[in-house]
């Protein structure tokens, strides 16, 4: 198994799939004093390594002896037509960090995912954490758009049913299909390969007109957060978008905010779509890209 000795301490090599248990609890600690809370059950965290196609055994963990002390989790796909690896959590525990820990883990990976015939690198950073922004700029990474984390604990509005317009659970989604409702690309965790390794989380549901099918909305079932919205545009400002909301808040179980992660900053329209109904922005990332 590949390892990079960078001294006499630190070990980086790739994890397996025993590995869970362990790269769980040290996630949690390393992302203990986050901007956000990222307090995830190991059920959690499973469905966070299915929903962005992580693979274990090829993320990598660097050891200060026996102690896993850093992570980086690693999902695999092709991203805008180039073989990709998504960095899906790099962290580090908090007794280890500033000691170049993250550039031994990218340094030992990068090269490596580079000879297997990858194209590029891709991840998401928060804007106001500063240092982690530093780092991958260090590294070569370059900022490709602003994502938004808007969240509402009501809805200002409460539509009817627009004249017309039927709404069911659609059981098995064509996701290619309907995602060309919107516009702009979703970002990695919404994409359409992401809804569809996680259907079994997700409901997605439909506005009809007759039997066709002219806005959607995808989320993760029981917990009010939306993957992907659209309505496709001659139906549109008929209030369908509204009462799809409506639909997902309806679906949350008490205690949980609505919310939209990683929508696209540039997207003014869907922003203040949401913004009208009571969502604000309450985070930034930085979508970044590195070619390998």
């Amino acid at each position: 198994m590949p390892e990079l000795n960078e001294n006499s301490r630190f070990v980086c090599k790739f994890l397996d799939d025993e590995s869970f248990s362990i790269a769980h609890r040290k996630f949690l600690e390393a992302f203990s004093d986050y901007i956000i809370s990222f307090q995830l059950s190991e059920q959690q965290f499973h469905n966070h390594m299915v929903l962005n196609a992580v693979d274990l055994n090829r993320s990598v963990g660097c050891f200060d002896g026996r102690e896993l002390v850093g992570l980086s989790l690693n999902g695999f796909g092709r991203w805008n037509g180039v073989r990709t690896v998504y960095d899906a959590g790099t962290g580090v525990i908090p007794t280890h960090r500033k000691r170049g820990v993250s550039e031994l883990m990218f340094g030992m990976m990068l090269p490596l995912f580079r000879d297997e015939g990858y194209g590029q690198c891709l991840l998401e950073v928060i804007s106001s954490n500063e240092p982690a922004v530093r780092l991958y700029e260090k590294l070569d990474f370059e900022k490709t758009r602003s994502l938004y984390l808007m969240q509402a604990q009501e809805l200002n509005e409460h539509p009817n049913i627009p004249d017309g317009i039927e709404f069911r659970e659609i059981e098995d989604p064509d996701m290619t299909f309907l995602a060309g409702f919107g516009d702009g690309e979703p970002s990695w965790q919404n994409s359409t390969e992401a809804i569809e390794r996680s259907l079994i989380m997700k409901r997605v549901i439909g506005a009809f007109s007759g039997d066709d099918c002219v806005g959607y909305v995808a989320f993760s079932a029981g917990v009010g957060r939306v993957a992907q919205i659209a309505v496709r545009p001659e139906f549109r400002r008929r209030g369908i978008g509204g009462r799809l909301l409506a639909e997902l808040k309806a679906d949350a179980r008490p205690g949980y905010n609505l919310q939209v992660i990683n929508i696209d900053g540039n997207l003014t329209e869907s922003v203040g779509f949401f913004r009208n109904r009571g969502f604000e922005v309450i985070l930034e990332q930085f979508e970044m890209r590195k070619e390998l």
